[in-house]
């Protein structure tokens, strides 16, 4: 059988908590009886072994092989019907008024067996367990003559609508816990909804909104953290800063929306060349970066140059007959090298790669050879 509800409960947790709930209940029935059977002694010396066999043998028999059979339902067999639960939670209340059947008010036990059903929060689920008990009430009055000779014919129906009083009282708890169950759940999917806004203006915070990679704000923390973590550690690091060449004639050519088809363009090369454990971003305008973690030298500018191969090689039907190239420089870091010298370092070089012709990588051989 399913161990949970369509909407989350546990059944097996709760059958099993229900089961100890009857074994308590089964403890406090059996100590009832060794206090009737001390009083019955004491008081009624004559009436005592009468009692030990009709008060305390069935019943105590009765209960343990009741509670024996619940145990193997539901730690064996695996079964966790709420329905099977009441019906044993019934015949247990059952055992204790036919047991007592002279004790007046026992048979409101019936009303606690009808409790258990709360706990599913389900109306349909405590109509079951009311019709059960219901029946129990019932049957005991017409077939068991010692309990109908000990109470009266207005306590019995008095009893019947204290069952009918309590039914109607545990719908109304249900139909409350169901609200409140309900407003939970609505108070936690708006949080859920909420949470997730806040973490899609969170990314897109992050996000320069026209390439969709990072913007140059997450640029410069990401940077922050990978350079204080190279400069205590063994990783490497390597800043590519990349400019589209001759990005202005494009606009002035053919206006920024062709400018920004290709910016979009271009990004996505970049972003689709580099690692997964690298760090793209828009620096400002046509500008880019790319911070390359844990490559060396050559992986990180064999990268680059894949990049710049790459959107050479473009097509663009917004500049017709027109190639788009695109220049960079590239910086490894050192200990001791600044957040602000290592992204000069590397802006430095791709001044240098637009002096020397543009469409090309520039970087520091020197320092090529030490990483």
């Amino acid at each position: 059988m399913e161990k949970t509800h369509q909407a989350g409960m546990d059944y097996e947790f709760w059958a099993k908590k229900i089961f100890y709930f009857y074994g308590l209940l089964s403890l406090v029935a059996i100590g009832g009886q060794v206090v009737g059977l001390a009083v019955t002694t004491y008081y009624y010396a004559d009436y005592t072994e009468e009692y030990i066999v009709l008060r305390m043998l069935w019943p105590t028999a009765f209960i343990v092989l009741l509670m024996l059979a619940c145990w193997f339902l539901v730690e064996i067999v695996k079964i966790y019907s709420p329905s099977i639960l009441f019906f044993v939670g019934t015949l247990l209340a059952v055992s204790m008024i036919l047991g007592n059947p002279t004790l007046p008010g026992l048979q409101m036990v019936l009303l606690l067996a009808m409790a258990i059903s709360l706990i599913y929060l389900d109306k349909s689920t405590l109509t079951i367990s009311f019709l059960i008990n219901f029946a129990a009430l019932l049957t005991i009055y017409v077939f068991n003559e010692e309990s109908r000779m000990a109470m009266t014919p207005y306590e019995y129906f008095s009893y019947i609508f204290i069952l009918i009083g309590g039914f109607i009282v545990y719908l109304a708890v249900i139909e409350r816990g169901s609200e409140m169950l309900s407003t939970l759940r609505s108070a936690a999917e708006k949080e859920e909804e909420l949470m997730i806004q806040n973490r899609v203006m969170e990314q897109l915070s992050k996000m320069d909104a026209l390439t969709g990679l990072d913007n140059h704000k997450t640029f410069q923390t990401q940077l922050d953290v990978l350079v204080h973590q190279a400069e205590h550690s063994d990783m490497q690091l390597h800043l590519a800063v990349i400019d589209i060449d001759n990005f202005k004639k494009i606009n002035d050519s053919y206006g920024h929306s062709a400018g920004d088809a290709v910016l979009k363009r271009v990004a996505a090369v970049i972003r689709e060349k580099a690692d997964t454990g690298d760090i793209a971003a828009r620096y400002g305008g046509e500008e880019f970066v790319v911070i390359f973690v844990n490559k060396n030298f050559d992986e990180s500018l064999r990268t680059l140059e894949n990049m710049r191969q790459s959107i050479a090689e473009l097509e663009h039907p917004e500049i017709p007959g027109d190639r788009v190239t695109i220049s960079a420089g590239l910086q490894n870091y050192y200990k001791g090298l600044s957040k602000s010298d290592f992204f000069n370092k590397a802006d430095a070089y791709l001044y240098a790669a637009k002096r020397n012709g543009k469409n090309q990588v520039r970087y520091n051989d020197s320092h090529a050879r030490r990483s």
